[in-house]
């Protein structure tokens, strides 16, 4: 986790988000089937981060608004 964090910390003040960087962060992005059974269209997109896999959406969010998971 040390090492995934170093690497995030190089990137904190994006301007632009290039390939390389995509590439240096992201191992794999999955995209699940349509799901419209509650009437309108969602769709599930996991994205596995390199050296983590793949991280809650509920960390993630705490992580965005500077809480503690």
């Amino acid at each position: 986790m040390d090492r995934f964090i170093g690497k995030v910390r190089k990137y904190l003040d994006l301007d632009e988000l290039t390939p390389a960087i995509l590439n240096d962060m992201v191992k794999a992005i999955y995209v699940h089937a349509p799901d419209k059974s509650k009437g309108y269209r969602e769709q599930q997109i996991d994205i596995s981060y390199d050296l983590v896999g793949i991280l809650p959406a509920s960390l993630l969010n705490c992580l965005q608004n500077g809480e503690t998971a």
